[in-house]
């Protein structure tokens, strides 16, 4: 049984977050992934292909934890830590769901035609949300994409 995920989670959760899913390694190590969410209002789900590390790491060891930030804010946030159900998305509805909200596509026609889609489902057993002192007032940086311009100091 779940434990409940706070109504002060359910904005963040629906709006398009991407989060940050840890799982166990084999050499018991951990890996960190960013991944797309879709949130039904009591679990977070996640979609992967049954070739990737995540995949093998979750049917060896199903322990995960996933943290997602607020898109325009990462001070706020919500972890939360379960365990990962797998199941087949044969049909793959969920993957073009989540092409639908992510993407704004019908479908998700990205994978290999051989690639074999899978739900993950994270019953959480603990959840967490902190409020931190910076939540309100964020520290703003410069866009490194964008380059030292960015910086403010009028100097190039």
């Amino acid at each position: 049984m779940s434990v409940e995920i706070p109504e002060a989670a359910h904005a963040l959760l629906n709006d398009r977050p991407v989060g940050h899913l840890a799982t166990v390694r084999k050499d018991g190590r951990l890996s960190v992934n960013p991944v797309a969410l879709i949130f039904d209002g009591e679990q977070v789900r996640i979609s992967t292909t049954k070739d990737r590390v995540k995949y093998r790491n979750m049917l060896a060891d199903p322990r995960v934890a996933i943290s997602v930030p607020h898109r325009n804010n990462p001070n706020i946030y919500i972890e939360i830590r379960g365990t990962a159900r797998i199941e087949d998305d044969v049909d793959r509805q969920f993957v073009d769901q989540i092409a639908q909200r992510y993407m704004d596509r019908e479908h998700y026609d990205i994978d290999p035609p051989d690639a074999e889609r899978v739900v993950v489902t994270i019953d959480a057993e603990q959840v967490s949300m902190p409020q931190i002192p910076l939540a309100k007032k964020p520290p703003t940086a410069p866009d490194p994409a964008r380059g030292a311009e960015d910086e403010g100091d009028g100097t190039a």
